[in-house]
């Protein structure tokens, strides 16, 4: 929606201004001053994040009608009222599939796109909070995670503001309270907000006035057709009786409905009154609702645990130790490490489970649990010891630790030597062993586990196994480095300071307060990572080691700060402790990190010698990634001294080297220097089609950059 203002003023008075502009003002008289602010950042594509619809969906005529009303009546309103619809009852009673199933059913009326978020209000993982919640849509509608505001309000403000005159289904599940998606409301919107959650929500309908529906469970009737939908009409017709006393033993609930009709899909001899027998003989019961104002009950563990107990011991007690877990998903090969199975069984026993309902398929060869299974198999895991449930979590800790090593050493671009002994335990078998074939296999691996390695991080703070918190953030540190330089990274980096000063391992501390300062470097924040550089640096004096590393992370954040002498300074000592220890490694990245402190101070002949010897030295050691960063301060040197096909030249080398490498955002940075060097020679073509692919790049990885490079093309 697009607001229109009459062209010509009341009093008369008018410009003309063919063409195109921004920020213009056009006005009789300002009093005042004048500001301009960017407009609301505008996705390359809606955003289409709805669910699969859900299979075997059945009944729910009444509650379907009611939620065409709301909509209907809410169209036949004002266009800017938002309508929320919140859908509540108990666990395992189909809001979720009844909400899927509609938004679907709707989704071409909102053109703008469809947002969906699980707000984990009752999942064994934190709840998502708000702050939270509002950097994943932000950065869903286009907006780049480095221009997101960290203040939740400021979010707010923003969030309002991109989704103000959209037409959106915003899709908030699993919420726990009001306050929890208060601030995810829009101001004026035409859009549906679409809420399911165990609670009441009495806050969300009193304040906000969202339309309540209470989900019960199914009619009797709708039940039996779930049932037939799953076992055929011709078995579940043929002992009437019998089909409607398993319905009443789940409570009518579509979970267990599911879970039981499932499991008499694969007993297709045993009669289904000898399920429902079986079913109403069950002793134990699962706690469905943990607030105050839901309502108890208590059929799905009665389910569950019928499941259970149906199952090998392999199986139960690799469902058992999955409850343990605390990452959104699991793979088969993280399934073995934890159960200590081999992967061939490993295998079978989650097809197995996941043929039960026990768990769900997330993707080819991993699992997840819906959070009422986690729950259960929670309460189950208690039948194991506490020495076999510590083992177990030691043992998958150790092996996401040992992965993300392994992949690490792949992507070849640590700086400096490994900096720990992996020893919290013993080492993963053999058949656990990845063996990354690529980067390209490493860099996959460390994408499709980045919330589980996140979760990791967590969970070994949490349990005690303080080794692991705080080894493997530092083995996420390539990959946050080439891919992923977000909040998340500096987040993990304190969770391993923390971990390193709770060991007392001062060793640990200065290498974690270290990588949390590139943390924040990254980041941008270079008054905070000049800090805790210098406590990484006060540390390793304390205790005698080598302060060299140290020093030139501390010149390095005060090049990005502008303090060049100070810089100089601490970077020729990083060089003298370089050559003090025969640290080629250290001495390659201090005079890669000085270059730019005498280029600034138009020295720049000292600034390409310094370029020069890194060049030398990372070519020797046969290290692509430092290469491609001093070819390209090397570049942009030249480009400072108008020299503008030398730099062409050096950052055409730079290039290809960083696409092998995988290093996207050095990638577009070479491209930019391209860009500014066609520029000068007049190939504005050939600048422009540069400048549009590091835009790409920089949008996608959502990098603030991309700001600077939209200000690049404009004015090209």
């Amino acid at each position: 929606m697009t607001d229109r203002v009459d062209p010509r003023p009341s009093n008369d008075s008018h410009n003309g201004f063919p063409g195109t502009a921004d920020n213009v003002v056009q006005a009789r008289q300002i009093l005042g001053g004048v500001h301009f602010h960017t407009g609301r950042p505008t996705p390359v594509t809606a955003p289409r994040q709805l669910p699969p619809r859900p299979t075997h969906f059945t009944g729910r005529t009444a509650e379907l009608a009611r939620l065409e009303a709301l909509l209907a009546a809410s169209d036949a309103g004002e266009p800017a009222t938002l309508l929320i619809t919140a859908l509540v009852g108990a666990a395992g009673v189909g809001k979720s599939a009844l909400a899927v199933h509609w938004a679907h059913a709707v989704r071409d009326r909102f053109p703008d796109g469809h947002l969906y978020l699980n707000l984990q209000g009752y999942d064994a993982s934190p709840p998502l909070s708000p702050h939270q919640a509002l950097e994943n849509f932000l950065v869903s509608l286009g907006v780049p995670p480095g221009s997101i505001p960290p203040d939740l309000d400021a979010r707010t403000a923003l969030y309002r503001h991109v989704v103000s005159g959209r037409h959106l289904i915003i899709f908030l599940d699993n919420v726990r309270s009001a306050a929890q998606l208060r601030p995810l409301l829009p101001g004026t919107s035409g859009s549906l907000m679409l809420v399911t959650s165990r609670s009441q929500l009495s806050g969300l309908v009193v304040r906000e006035g969202a339309q309540r529906i209470v989900i019960g469970p199914l009619a009797p009737q709708e039940a039996t057709d779930l049932m037939r939908s799953i076992l055929g009409r011709e078995r579940v017709d043929a002992e009437p009786v019998a089909s409607a006393k398993l319905a009443s033993h789940c409570v009518h609930l579509p979970l267990a409905l599911r879970i039981a009709a499932e499991r008499a899909a694969i007993h297709p001899l045993l009669p289904i009154e000898a399920l429902a027998s079986e079913l109403e003989s069950g002793s134990r019961r699962l706690d469905v609702l943990t607030t105050y104002d839901d309502d108890e009950t208590t059929a799905v563990r009665e389910v569950f645990s019928w499941s259970y107990r149906d199952l090998s011991p392999a199986a139960a007690r690799t469902f058992r130790l999955l409850g343990l877990v605390s990452g959104p998903e699991i793979s088969v090969l993280a399934a073995a490490a934890l159960t200590g199975l081999p992967p061939d069984q490993a295998v079978r026993v989650l097809g197995g489970l996941a043929s039960l309902h026990l768990l769900e398929v997330a993707g080819p060869d991993r699992y997840r649990f819906h959070d009422l299974l986690r729950d259960y198999a929670r309460e189950c895991v208690s039948e194991d010891s506490e020495q076999d449930r510590s083992a177990a979590l030691r043992r998958l800790l150790t092996w996401y630790l040992f992965t993300a090593e392994e992949a690490a050493a792949e992507l070849d671009v640590r700086r400096g030597p490994t900096p720990f002994d992996r020893t919290p335990g013993d080492p993963p078998p053999p058949a656990l062993t990845i063996g990354f074939p690529s980067r390209t296999a490493a860099m996959d691996w460390y994408e499709t586990e980045f919330l589980n390695l996140l979760a990791a991080c967590r969970q070994a703070a949490e349990v005690g196994e303080h080794v692991v918190a705080w080894q493997l953030p530092i083995a996420l540190r390539s990959f946050f480095q080439l891919r992923r330089p977000t909040t998340d990274w500096v987040t993990v980096s304190e969770t391993a300071v923390a971990a390193a000063r709770h060991l007392g391992d001062a060793h640990a501390e200065a290498i974690t307060l270290r990588s949390l300062g590139a943390a924040l470097s990254y980041r941008g924040a270079y008054e905070e990572s000049l800090q805790r550089n210098r406590e990484a640096l006060a540390v390793s004096r304390e205790i005698g080691e080598d302060e060299g590393w140290c020093l030139n992370s501390i010149g390095d954040c005060l090049v990005s700060l502008g303090r060049f002498d100070e810089a100089i300074e601490q970077l020729g000592q990083a060089l003298i402790a370089a050559e003090r220890n025969g640290d080629a490694s250290l001495a390659a990245h201090s005079l890669e990190n000085i270059a730019p402190a005498y280029s600034a101070l138009e020295r720049y002949d000292r600034a390409i010698e310094s370029l020069q010897r890194s060049l030398t030295i990372f070519r020797d050691l046969g290290r692509a990634y430092g290469e491609a960063l001093v070819l390209d301060k090397l570049a942009d040197t030249y480009l400072s001294l108008r020299r503008f096909d030398e730099a062409v030249h050096l950052a055409s080398q730079a290039l290809p080297l960083h696409e092998k490498l995988g290093n996207r955002l050095s990638e577009a940075a070479t491209l930019r220097i391209l860009a500014r060097a066609f520029k000068s020679n007049g190939r504005i073509a050939e600048a422009r089609d540069h400048w549009l692919r590091a835009l790409v790049t920089l949008e996608d990885l959502g990098h603030p950059d991309a700001v600077d490079v939209r200000g690049d093309l404009l004015g090209c």
